[in-house]
């Protein structure tokens, strides 16, 4: 929905944030079920810990291979906690990390545990959170992305397509017309076409520049060249967002939204934020501009497409188109879910913001190579903050979405998540996940796509195999298959891989165990250097998984 720099947290080339304090209209899904442990070796009787990973470390429930990493786990399905003893010999000083996942919609009480100190980075301060006009900004966009649409839809029934399409005709325009353009804060813009394109599926795709940006010392016409080029060139932005997800706008049944055959993208670069070179919006997409003008909606631009702020292509340099292409993906993703499952099935069908992001950022994760394979976007902003902001974003629920929060990081979570994703399941359950209307609930959307990808093993499991990976950083030289975040090529598209291990220097490990393990997420507890047999009694709350891991 919106894209932010935050230069405070983010290196040459990184991208902060993305949308706005959206919500959902959809109702509270219920808790996917715990995924129950598949048996991956005869265990003895009794034993309630079991090895989770094939041709690892673990060798049988109570022996580490001495190399390697091992992996082991404990699913408490039942509504108590369960004790679990962990008993594990052939260490040599290796750590050991008790990773907590839950697995349901429900915190649960966190056990007493022994903390053993560890060394631990310095966890990043506020110097990441948004306020005054771009965090008003962000507010307004992402609330109405979550729930304008769905309030207008909701007391109006479906147009018949013909009649729709018949009576309004799809807008024209010609290279330098000049138009004025609203942004989110409802403030007028004139701004002139100066570049107009064809995608190579014949879309028309137009880039506007307000008229005061323009100008050698601002946005040049070289940059506007430059910025067409990264995101219509052959195998680019453009094209990869339809090859995975489908045309950007087309045909739909609703009156109130404007036409769908015929219709060009507008990518405009507006002014869109004071000069606060601290933290700027990258851009948004604003749901608004597709719905018709009318007295509610007097500001409604009735255009496709996607806003960029002028001020982050002042420099015109690399990393500068560079971020700009990943917002590009980005913003395109959110137009793209709008149309295929707003306008397409209905608001109904709308992604939970933490889902509407996650998307966004995965497809950010799959273009990176096209726009620069030194560059990706999981591994150096969002994995990275996901594990050294304060505490590590361990303990945050997936599906609260809270960006830039006082003490969650949710661009953090869910772009992690999805990064572990696009690399354990690839880009047919990327673009399963994005056509599924198999719920109008984002997480039996999500587990429903995992388990059409992975057979028995839905999104509890896959969380916990994230959880186990994140939280112990699992090196990726001999990650279990199942975990790590592997390189992966999928065609056209490719993901690098990430090493958590590379970030073992800025992980910031809790201090103290919270006393509630949130929903949908994870607590990491580190054992260090341990020797000979590790031996620990274990309670695990109701609903969590526990994984061992020893590397």
């Amino acid at each position: 929905m919106m894209k932010k720099l935050a230069l405070a947290c983010c290196m040459v080339g990184g991208l902060a944030a993305c949308g706005g304090d959206g919500g959902s209209d959809h109702p509270t899904a219920p808790p996917i079920p715990p995924t129950p442990p598949a048996p991956t070796a005869p265990q003895p009787p009794g034993d309630l810990l079991s090895v989770a990973c094939t041709g690892c470390g673990a060798l049988d429930a109570n022996t580490y291979a001495g190399t390697s990493v091992g992996v082991w786990r404990h699913v408490n399905a039942t509504a108590a906690p369960v004790d679990v003893p962990v008993n594990i010999r052939g260490l040599s000083g290796h750590d050991v990390t008790l990773v907590f996942t839950n697995q349901g919609a429900e915190p649960q009480a966190m056990p007493a545990l022994p903390l053993v100190p560890k060394a631990s980075a310095s966890a990043v301060g506020k110097t990441w959170r948004l306020d005054g006009e771009d965090s008003a900004v962000m507010r307004r966009v992402g609330e109405f992305n979550a729930h304008g649409w769905a309030r207008l839809a909701a007391t109006r029934p479906l147009a018949a397509l013909e009649a729709r399409e018949a009576r309004i005709a799809p807008r024209q325009v010609v290279l330098n017309e000049s138009r004025t353009w609203h942004d989110a804060e409802d403030q007028p813009h004139m701004a002139t076409l100066l570049r107009q394109s064809q995608a190579s599926d014949g879309t028309v795709v137009n880039f506007w520049i307000e008229d005061a940006e323009r100008g050698p010392a601002k946005v040049s016409d070289a940059t506007i060249d430059a910025l067409a080029a990264s995101f219509l060139g052959p195998g680019k932005v453009y094209d990869l967002l339809t090859h995975v997800g489908g045309p950007l706008w087309g045909a739909h049944g609703y009156a109130e939204l404007i036409p769908g055959a015929g219709q060009p993208l507008d990518i405009v670069i507006l002014k869109l934020t004071s000069d606060n070179p601290s933290a700027r919006l990258m851009g948004y997409f604003y749901s608004r501009d597709v719905i018709r003008r009318s007295a509610g909606l007097p500001h409604s631009n009735e255009a496709v497409g996607f806003f960029l702020n002028s001020e982050s292509l002042y420099a015109a340099g690399d990393a500068a188109l560079k971020q700009a292409a990943s917002t590009m993906a980005h913003e395109g993703m959110h137009l793209q879910n709008f149309y295929r499952r707003g306008a397409g099935h209905g608001p109904k069908y709308l992604f939970d913001t933490w889902l509407d992001e996650a998307t966004a950022m995965m497809m950010e994760d799959f273009a990176g190579h096209a726009i620069d394979p030194a560059v990706n976007d999981i591994r150096d902003v969002r994995f990275r903050d996901y594990v050294r902001i304060r505490n590590g974003m361990y303990n945050c629920s997936l599906t609260t979405w809270e960006p830039f929060g006082e003490t969650c990081e949710s661009y953090s979570v869910s772009g992690s998540l999805g990064g572990f994703l696009n690399r354990q399941l690839g880009a047919g359950f990327f673009s399963r996940l994005l056509r599924d209307v198999s719920s109008e609930k984002s997480l039996e959307v999500l587990d429903a796509a995992i388990r059409a990808e992975a057979t028995g093993a839905g999104l509890g499991e896959q969380l916990r195999r994230f959880s186990a990976t994140a939280g112990s950083l699992m090196r990726a030289t001999d990650s279990p298959a199942g975990y790590g975040f592997p390189a992966r090529v999928d065609g056209a598209l490719r993901l690098p891989v990430i090493d958590p291990q590379n970030l073992a220097g800025l992980r910031a490990l809790t201090q103290t165990v919270p006393t509630q393990l949130q929903p949908y997420a994870s607590i990491p507890i580190v054992r260090p250097a341990m020797h000979g047999i590790y031996s620990e009694r274990v309670s695990v709350p109701p609903g969590t998984a526990l994984s061992v891991v020893i590397q």
